[in-house]
């Protein structure tokens, strides 16, 4: 189950933009990509530069028929890719052919491009065919027009990094990637999409250490044996997943909210804020909308602040014990006052 999730997370990470929003940000690289090409043109031309005037005008032009293409949706993404890696490989192969006189560094940047692009576009096998032929395609140029060999040395170091960033590369993100996901899957609850315990009790015990005006809010449904017996677990799961929406809404950015077990729920709240405010508020506002099959459901609360305990397992005995003294005076309410910790440790909790 967990490596199921792990894939699909993963095909969504690496995938994650739509046909639309890949075509927008294609446009932009190609517009980008032209009006550098289309610059360096105007500045052949201006300067008198050695280098063919048709050099830019062709890469600009081929990247302004590709933007035409993705901007009238005629072709996927994917066949633009493979157009431009052909119009690209044959003006190489063309400058090349047609180059009078020893090779230079500026001739061979195009081929540069072309073992960037292979390995960007082609899958590995078919990539690393593709770059032997340019490197090929440059050593019959070498020999034909003369030129300073290191060229071809130094293209051929450029193709194994090229090719060490493609696969080895591509390889460390993936598992980066899985390693993300695996630690999402530990501390997400996979029903409410909420922190679970294991995250939470981390969260609380940095807030313990360094929040000295914190609060936890234990927070649980009331009767919700009932609903999953009259009703069934289906309605029961989505009971919790409206409850875990509903609290995310009041606490906001400010405070983090977790599935603590079964139909409990913890709200860490920082320093700072109106602790019994909140509380109300969280009464309120569940009681106030329906959930699950248009029912509705009240919660019991129990919280306490940081400086009415010693350690973090009091804090948290505390607001339990204030749930259930919620829960034995009514429920649909919240308490933050009884008992103190005095009398749960005297053991005198009427």
């Amino acid at each position: 189950m967990i490596r199921q999730l792990l894939l699909g997370w993963r095909t969504t990470q690496r995938w994650r933009l739509t046909e639309g929003q890949r075509r927008a940000v294609y446009l932009w690289v190609l517009a980008l990509a032209a009006a550098s090409q289309l610059i360096g043109a105007l500045v052949i031309a201006v300067a008198g530069a050695a280098t063919p005037l048709w050099w830019p005008l062709a890469g600009g032009s081929i990247c302004l028929a590709a933007w035409v293409l993705l901007w009238s949706q005629r072709l996927p993404w994917q066949w633009v890719d493979y157009g431009i890696l052909g119009a690209a490989s044959l003006i190489v192969a063309a400058q090349l052919a047609l180059h009078d006189g020893p090779l230079k560094a500026d001739t061979l940047f195009g081929c540069v491009f072309l073992l960037l692009a292979g390995f960007s576009i082609l899958p590995l096998p078919q990539a690393v065919l593709y770059v032997l032929a340019v490197l090929s395609a440059v050593g019959v140029a070498l020999l034909v027009h003369g030129g300073p060999y290191s060229l071809f040395w130094n293209l051929a170091l450029a193709g194994l990094l090229t090719a060490h960033l493609s696969t080895f590369g591509r390889n460390i993100s993936i598992e980066r990637a899985e390693t993300k996901a695996f630690e999402s899957l530990a501390n997400t609850d996979a029903l409410t999409g909420l922190e679970n315990r294991r995250a939470m009790l981390a969260r609380v015990q940095a807030s313990f250490t360094d929040d000295a005006g914190a609060a936890v809010l234990l927070i649980d449904i009331d009767r919700f044996k009932r609903i999953n017996d009259h009703f069934g677990h289906d309605v029961g799961d989505r009971v919790l997943r409206d409850v875990a929406v509903r609290l995310g809404q009041v606490v906001g950015a400010g405070g983090h909210v977790a599935r603590w077990g079964g139909e409990e729920f913890l709200v860490l709240v920082p320093g700072g804020r109106d602790v019994q405010v909140l509380a109300s508020v969280l009464v309120q506002r569940v009681q106030a909308q329906p959930v699950g099959a248009g029912m509705t459901v009240t919660v019991s609360v129990g919280g306490a602040v940081r400086p009415e305990v010693g350690s973090l397992e009091d804090w948290l005995q505390l607001a339990d014990a204030r749930l259930y003294m919620a829960k034995e005076n009514g429920r649909n309410r919240a308490e933050l006052d009884r008992p103190d910790w005095l009398e749960l440790a005297g053991g005198t909790v009427a």
